[in-house]
């Protein structure tokens, strides 16, 4: 009798497409780690959602980047104009083409469970966030020059991944000076 076919599960990760809409490798599973567009504006977003929702993947995970600012609520808000004066943005309707798509997982420093039909490993946790350290004038930054024990957010924002985490997913690796252990 032959031995069963392991079937690996193939996970495609992109970032940082910032408007381009690269061809990718076959894969069960699409991550794009943000950075989906130049300064996240509605239209930028509608061609990049358009882009993910036609890539053949049975599951597509999608956090946003620092690029993708109307897509960080109190950015947006207190910057949103120095990036489109001539062309204010809605964070509402910017969040709805993601959170809305009915191929797309949209997590927002938030986890789900990713189900496949086939695979050797059908069942995954994934948490995905989209805060990274600060670095110039762009959403979703943390301050990593302030030390953890001074009652900032830093440490808290990392204890909200849960324990039982599979995956977890954000726009940085670990840099230096920063003390993050998952």
């Amino acid at each position: 009798m032959a031995s069963p076919v392991l079937r690996r599960t193939r996970f495609v990760c992109v970032s940082d497409t910032h408007n381009t809409t690269p061809k990718l490798p076959p894969g069960d599973v699409l991550v794009h780690a943000g950075d989906l567009t130049n300064q996240g504006s509605y239209s930028e977003l509608s061609r990049a959602v358009q882009w993910l929702e036609k890539a053949p993947f049975e599951v597509k995970i999608v956090i946003a980047g620092n690029h993708d600012i109307t897509l960080d609520k109190n950015f947006l808000a207190e910057h949103g104009a120095q990036f489109h004066n001539q062309n204010p943005q809605s964070y509402e309707d910017c969040l709805s083409l993601l959170a809305d798509s009915p191929t797309i997982t949209y997590l927002d420093h938030s986890s789900t469970t990713v189900r496949l039909r086939t695979g050797a490993k059908t069942t995954f946790s994934m948490f995905g966030s989209p805060y990274s350290p600060k670095h110039g004038l762009w959403a979703f930054g943390y301050d990593t020059l302030v030390s953890p024990t001074a009652n900032n957010d830093l440490p808290r924002l990392w204890d909200d991944i849960p324990l039982d985490t599979d995956i977890a997913v954000r726009l940085y690796a670990k840099l230096s000076g920063e003390s993050v252990h998952f």
